[in-house]
């Protein structure tokens, strides 16, 4: 029974995800190296403690918490702490315990905007080269309309002149 408890404390130490478990009272009860980590939480006590302290948007604990919910998946930016997570909050009704696990997508958030932000830039690109290639065109056409016109009055004074010596 023993090493199986220390594999599990294993695998919380190891898990990349930040965990952090509270109680009915939304006191925190357990956290992981990777939570500790994400929130720059080092060196602190964080354990008894209410979560209010480190959370000002705890509307899924509480859901999850007073049972209004059995599940809260939500992607949340923390700006003070430069991450974007992927955020799962549910109850272990057996420990009377809510559980969060923060998945850190701060990179693939920051990629798909940069894809965005590097879409918006072509599709400008584009309409400026489409833009610019319609003004050539209409250049084009008038320019040829003009030479077109002074062909014609060319020609219908040529012929003027030819049916008058005929």
């Amino acid at each position: 029974m023993n090493v199986t408890k220390n594999v599990w404390e294993l695998i919380m130490d190891y898990d990349p995800n930040g965990l952090l478990a509270i109680d009915e009272n939304y006191d925190i009860k357990l956290v992981n190296p990777a939570f500790v980590k994400m929130f720059f939480l080092e060196g602190q006590d964080v354990i008894g403690r209410s979560v209010f302290d480190f959370f000002d948007d705890y509307q899924d604990f509480y859901e999850v918490n007073n049972g209004k919910k059995n599940l809260v998946r939500r992607i949340k930016e923390y700006p003070n702490y430069g991450i974007t997570v992927s955020e799962v909050t549910f109850k272990i009704e057996d420990e009377k315990m809510v559980v969060k696990i923060f998945h850190d997508i701060t990179d693939q958030e920051r990629k798909e905007k940069e894809l965005r932000t590097l879409k918006l830039q072509i599709m400008d690109e584009v309409q400026k080269i489409v833009d610019k290639q319609m003004k050539t065109g209409q250049e084009i056409a008038s320019i040829l309309g003009e030479t077109t016109a002074e062909t014609k009055a060319s020609l219908v004074k040529l012929l003027t002149i030819l049916k008058k010596e005929s």
